[in-house]
């Protein structure tokens, strides 16, 4: 007979209120900057600059969405078009290569397979920092400055070692069998893979594409030192614009940097479940 000790109503105390207590106050907490920029969205000017502060708009208003997005000082329709090419192209070109490297690494064997994971991992040691100057010389050697592809060739430099790596772990959770009797019955190394590992490993794939752009999206560093002219700017570069020397331009920074999570929000909604799988399958094997 199974006798209960003393700790039972004190683990149910702590797994219950405490525990979604606790929940509840750390979402809030990671929650709390993203309401009070969406409130400074839809406040009037008036009330943005109000004493005592205003917390809660009296009359909202959309007009800084507006005002944001068909502004000419700041082209916020352009930076954000600028932001969307730039990552759904670095995210196309990351899928594809990293698929390929992460394929071949996880299924082959030849010389300097280990070296060639160990500086894909050591990459990801090195701030981006520290690539500026190297990358700001080579990109203007190569006359790409003002250019979407030094954007891009940044970005991908970047996104292409940690998705490999992961693609890397999720190839091996496939078992080899399944391409081998595709192989048996005819196809090839190429056509099992597009026939075969990739609608499996589809759930890793999928974060690899939301990693790719999302990093892209939000990147700052690259788009303001490869870039000098306003009309290439991306979007998180543009939204500087909107912080003047003597003045910020609360309500339309806040309709903008809303209006910059609706594409990410969009990808991580119709992902989510693939991103969850695909994150975790990845980082097991067998």
């Amino acid at each position: 007979m199974k006798t209960r000790g003393l700790g039972d109503p004190l683990e149910r105390f702590l797994g219950g209120p405490v525990l979604w207590g606790g929940l509840v106050l750390a979402t809030l907490f990671a929650m709390g900057p993203f309401v009070w920029v969406f409130l400074a969205s839809i406040k009037t000017r008036t009330e943005l600059y109000a004493m005592p502060i205003q917390y809660l708009p009296t009359h909202p208003t959309f007009q800084n969405y507006v005002e944001a997005w068909t502004s000419r000082l700041t082209p916020f329709s352009r930076f954000f078009a600028n932001s969307l090419w730039v990552s759904s192209v670095t995210m196309v070109a990351t899928i594809v290569i990293s698929t390929l490297a992460g394929y071949a690494l996880a299924r082959f064997r030849f010389v300097g397979k280990n070296t060639l994971m160990l500086v894909f991992l050591a990459t990801q040691m090195f701030p981006a920092v520290l690539l500026i100057a190297p990358l700001l010389s080579q990109w203007h050697a190569l006359g790409l400055i003002d250019t979407y592809q030094a954007l891009i060739y940044s970005n991908f430099s970047f996104t292409v070692p940690f998705t490999v790596w992961m693609l890397v772990g999720y190839f091996e959770s496939i078992p080899r069998e399944l391409e081998e009797s595709a192989m048996i019955d005819g196809s090839g190394r190429f056509g099992a893979l597009l026939r075969i590992i990739v609608p499996l490993a589809a759930p890793g794939i999928a974060a690899t594409a939301i990693f790719a752009f999302v990093s892209s999206w939000s990147e700052l560093l690259f788009a303001t030192t490869f870039t000098t002219r306003t009309d290439m700017r991306t979007l998180s570069a543009g939204l500087l614009y909107m912080v003047g020397q003597y003045e910020i331009q609360w309500g339309q920074l806040g309709a903008g940097v809303m209006i910059s999570t609706i594409p990410v929000a969009i990808l991580f909604i119709f992902l989510q479940k693939h991103l969850i799988r695909g994150l975790t399958a990845g980082a097991l094997k067998g």
